[in-house]
């Protein structure tokens, strides 16, 4: 390096030697790790929706792929030159019109874009105003860019499953899968991390906590280049054992993979209901179990005084029991007024006994303790309380922390929270175990839709290790896959009554050799089957869907159940909405032409609460009923705006549209300051102009 300062000052240019040696500075400073790799390989990736320009470079879908440098836009035509890369068309190259249709953009990742979020469904099984969770397709280099515009500083949560980047194609970097013969993978590997991680940093909160699993490729660059990056933090590393049993191959058989725990601004572990690592089974004690009896010998003629209808309405909930029943089990009824009847029906058809007799179920039931699930198999699960739990909830040694939507309360597992160790060793962690494969095999009602599914109980356990005293906490997911974060998010609402929402972000990515063969059919990017055939649509939306609402996308209920007892067709009392990532124009955005396209990024900065309603910037005041934010789209709109606040408590946000800062600062002094205020269109431009810096 010294070699190199010294070159350095014998140049004449003294701006160019100032600069060089300003760029070596830094360079020293990012090197105090020894971690070298080429920090500034070029990364781009080719777009279906962004904007095209005169000079635009786009590639032609086709086989092999046609770069295409463009001359002039005509409508849905562009008038376009062919211009193979590290090359420059002349100037009188002959030029060729081609359809918009039939081209991606590329789009390099150190030129802003300016994205957008476009609707497409959305999954409502909670509460009016149960705020939603989102899911996000896109690239996510720009969808974290985005996200910056509404969630700066504002998650208290990143989880990152990366690509472990082990040769075997399982990633793409500038539109080509990366393979074992790259001499440059690793390097690749750190500089896609490493841009991603900057901007995860910026959305995170000054006491976030960032979790990043990695298995043996690439444990000691992730370590190294976290600490590089991120030297005021306390990183940790956890083992997790994650394949008992071992893998083939050459060498000892692993059965591990990690994952690096990074602690901002002084912030603990949350304590957990075990340590992860003690005996198996000795740690979580379960409150609930099933009411009917299990064993074979238990049938209706043993206890016929057992054998009786639990009444449940039409949401779900216990609402009494009935008489033993006379007749023959073929002839017992299945409603009676408004209620479904919920009998013991056995494994093999035939009807069994309850545990409890009617008395107790009604002396249970409107104190929450005993609750039934949703119909699976044609018939109701009943769950009750253990003796145990009734004790200690009488002597106010157990605290009931709420009700869910059955009416059963909600309780915390038995033993007292302790800090989690460094080795985890969970049969439940297991990826191929309940859940993992064998829950997406339930989830899809098929095997093969998802290679190497990480348990949803890791996941779960590592989320409530990191954050898990944080109930309303915000949680981001940007290598989301099949969605396991927002499902573990989903168990740990259900466990303790929070209120955590997660954000996920996930490409439309195909495996290599899915697409290949696509490819050799002649279907490519942007094509309908060629899309349909890629990660969001084959398994991260319909694993939402399915663990909300507890049906499988060919509208059967789920079978099975988690290891609590509840069952997976039960759903959960959960908001979802699924977004495009697209691309709007700059120019278009600063003359307020794009309000619609923004919006549902405001949405989610004021919560993601309540159904979004439409725009009409030609008012002055837009002012949602069900949502707690309103847009100012002109000042003379103010007054409105002021005499409703006092009956809109629920008011968090106020979006001012002003182009002068006097403006802005005039309507900001007569809001209350409890208020979170944004300008627009200024700081989602500045925001996303500032975003790759």
């Amino acid at each position: 390096m010294a070699t190199v300062e010294t070159l350095i000052a014998q140049i004449d240019n003294k701006a160019l030697r100032e600069q060089l040696a300003r760029e070596v500075a830094e360079m020293k400073k990012r090197l105090d790790w020894g971690l070298v790799f080429e920090r500034h390989l070029p990364e781009n990736v080719r777009l279906l929706s962004a904007p095209i320009r005169v000079g635009t470079v786009v590639w032609e879908r086709t086989t092999p792929p046609r770069r295409l440098r463009v001359r002039a836009v005509d409508g849905a035509n562009l008038v376009v030159v062919p211009e193979p890369e590290k090359t420059t068309a002349a100037p009188g190259a002959p030029t060729e019109r081609i359809a918009r249709s039939r081209v991606l953009v590329e789009q390099d990742f150190a030129d802003p874009v300016f994205p957008v979020l476009t609707s497409i469904g959305a999954v409502r099984n909670g509460p009016a105003d149960r705020p939603h969770h989102a899911v996000i397709c896109g690239e996510n280099y720009h969808a974290i860019q985005a996200l910056l515009a509404a969630y700066e500083n504002a998650f208290d949560l990143i989880y990152l499953d990366p690509p472990y980047n082990t040769g075997n194609r399982d990633w793409s970097y500038n539109n080509d899968f990366v393979d074992a013969n790259d001499t440059y993978r690793p390097s690749k590997w750190l500089a896609f991390m490493e841009r991603r991680l900057r901007i995860a940093r910026k959305l995170l909160r000054p006491d976030g906590v960032l979790v990043v699993t990695i298995d043996e490729n690439e444990v000691h660059h992730l370590g190294m280049l976290l600490e590089q990056l991120f030297p005021e933090a306390r990183t940790q590393m956890v083992t997790i054992a994650i394949n008992p049993h071992g893998t083939s191959g050459e060498g000892l058989s692993r059965v591990d993979e990690y994952a690096y725990f990074v602690f901002f601004g002084g912030t603990q572990p949350s304590k957990t209901f075990e340590d992860f690592f003690g005996p198996e089974g000795k740690t979580r004690a379960r409150w609930w179990t099933e009411f009917i009896r299990g064993s074979h010998q238990w049938t209706r003629a043993v206890r016929p005084n057992l054998c009786y209808p639990i009444m449940i309405d039409d949401a779900g909930r216990i609402a009494g029991a009935g008489d033993p029943l006379e007749g023959p089990d073929e002839e017992r009824p299945h409603r009676q007024g408004d209620c479904d009847l919920a009998w013991p029906v056995r494994a093999d058809g035939r009807l069994g006994i309850w545990k409890l007799s009617a008395t107790r179920v009604r002396e249970m039931y409107p104190r929450g303790h005993i609750v039934a699930t949703k119909p699976a198999r044609g018939t109701w699960s009943i769950r009750y309380l253990l003796e145990g739990a009734l004790s200690a909830i009488e002597s106010g040694e157990l605290e009931v922390a709420g009700y869910d939507r059955y009416g059963g309360v909600i309780l915390p597992p038995k033993r007292g929270r302790v800090v989690p160790k460094t080795m985890w060793h969970r049969v439940r962690h297991t990826a191929g175990a309940a859940g993992g494969t064998a829950m997406l095999a339930a989830l899809f009602g098929r095997t093969g839709v998802f290679s190497f599914p990480k348990s949803v109980y890791s996941v779960r356990d590592t989320i409530d290790a990191a954050i898990g005293s944080r109930k309303d906490a915000l949680i981001l997911d940007f290598f989301a896959g099949s969605g396991t974060t927002l499902h573990a998010t989903l168990m740990l609402n259900a466990d303790d009554g929070g209120g955590r929402r997660c954000v996920l972000v996930t490409n439309n990515e195909l495996p290599f050799q899915t697409a290949q063969a696509l490819e050799r059919e002649g279907r490519f990017r942007g094509d309908p089957e060629f899309e349909a055939a890629g990660v969001f649509e084959t398994a991260t939306r319909p694993r939402v869907k399915a663990a909300i609402t507890g049906v499988r996308a060919d509208g059967l209920p789920v079978e099975g159940e988690y290891l609590d007892g509840r069952a997976y067709a039960e759903g959960f009392a959960e908001n979802v909405e699924f977004f495009r990532l697209d691309y709007t124009d700059r120019a278009a955005v600063e003359f307020g032409l794009q309000s619609a396209e923004i919006h549902p990024l405001l949405w989610l900065m004021a919560g993601g609460i309540g159904e979004r309603e439409n725009l009409n910037p030609s008012q002055p005041l837009c002012l949602p009923r069900h949502s707690p934010y309103a847009i100012l789209f002109d000042p003379s709109g103010l007054p409105d705006l002021l005499a409703a606040l006092p009956e809109r408590p629920d008011i968090t946000h106020v979006f001012v549209v002003a182009d002068s800062a006097d403006v802005y600062a005039a309507i900001l002094a007569e809001l209350p300051s409890s208020l979170t205020t944004r300008r627009l269109y200024r700081d989602y431009l500045e925001t996303l102009r500032g975003a790759t810096r």
